[in-house]
């Protein structure tokens, strides 16, 4: 059968305009926030053994602020507690030296045990999952804090007073946070999802454990934003929801059917984040959110344990996540990554 050209230019500016208007149907990724790094951090040439020695003879630790391009968390952690003139910017500039990596950069990197590789060869030694990841160091090179995503300006200043007393040599983090006494600053909301339960060890759908205290600086946010989401309140309806206070001394039976109570729990897993959230299914710890989330990244963690894309994706839960955004985007869904 003989096609003509004419028809052959009609096929294909059919073709062509098929495509385009399936690009043109492709969703976006908004709400991202670029962020510059405070000019005082320290100028460094990347040998991190050389930098630790410096910063302790001038008696002051050393940290790794590791931070990814368009991160609202970042530009968030940034603003807040470092570019802005407050007690707890002060601080840092006082007793700590500085450096950003880029979870994503190529840029060379000799680390502590003398190995040279990119700084997102190093994210993915160091098995980093939240941007901004915040390392600290004592004198011995160790990692003495891991510090996962946000941090309010008063949280983030126990850190560092936890870091620049030396009190990682006596007691684990969550032990120091507790022994502060801090100001209350939130009053439990009550919410339907959250179920009353004290033996954790007969739930067999998916549970979603959360620690929530009086001293809370994100759980208003939590509450308030959150968890009124729609997309979040349906991730929920897969799981069985149960709220903890997690400076309760009320004996409960947790997943494994050990008798404990939420403050020994919390402080047994060090969940010094709140609100902090343990994610199971099958009675397996699967995810434990410990650091502020948006909506998108929230329901997405929720959908990684609830649908089982953990056993797809073990590895990271990073891993699933760059498939389902191209997924969304592909079908036209605008992706928010801000509040």
């Amino acid at each position: 059968m003989k096609v003509s050209f004419k028809r052959v230019i009609i096929l294909l500016f059919i073709s062509v305009f098929f495509n385009m208007s399936i690009n043109a149907q492709e969703g976006k990724i908004v709400g991202g926030s670029m962020h510059e790094i405070p000019s005082w951090f320290k100028e460094s040439f990347l040998d991190i053994n050389e930098d630790i020695e410096e910063a302790k003879s001038k008696n002051r630790h050393y940290m790794i602020f590791l931070d990814l391009e368009g991160c609202p968390y970042c530009a968030k952690m940034l603003k807040e507690n470092f570019i802005k003139e407050n007690k707890t910017s002060e601080f840092i500039k006082k007793y700590f030296d500085v450096i950003e990596l880029n979870v994503k950069g190529s840029r060379e990197v000799t680390w502590i045990d003398d190995t040279t590789l990119t700084e997102k060869e190093l994210a993915t030694k160091l098995e980093i999952q939240y941007s901004p990841t915040i390392l600290f160091f004592n004198e011995n090179k160790e990692i003495v804090v891991r510090v996962n995503g946000y941090r309010s300006p008063s949280d983030f200043k126990y850190i560092l007073e936890y870091v620049q007393g030396e009190h990682y040599k006596n007691m684990s983090l969550t032990e120091y946070v507790n022994k502060i006494e801090k100001q209350t600053l939130y009053t439990f909301k009550e919410n339907k999802m959250f179920k009353n339960i004290n033996d954790l060890s007969k739930i067999t759908s998916p549970l979603a454990v959360i620690f929530e205290d009086g001293s809370c600086t994100q759980c208003d946010y939590f509450n308030d934003k959150v968890l009124k989401n729609k997309d979040v309140i349906n991730e929920f309806k897969k799981f069985t929801v149960v709220r903890l206070d997690a400076n309760s001394t009320k004996e409960i039976i947790d997943v494994d059917g050990n008798k404990t109570t939420p403050k020994e729990w919390a402080q047994k897993i060090n969940l010094d984040y709140r609100p902090g959230v343990l994610l199971y299914d099958n009675k397996k710890l699967i995810s434990t959110i410990d650091a502020l989330l948006y909506s998108f990244h929230f329901k997405e963690v929720l959908r990684y344990v609830s649908g089982k894309f953990y056993e797809k994706y073990p590895k990271s839960y990073l891993d699933y996540l760059k498939v389902r955004q191209d997924e969304l985007l592909k079908q036209g869904i605008n992706i928010d990554l801000a509040e």
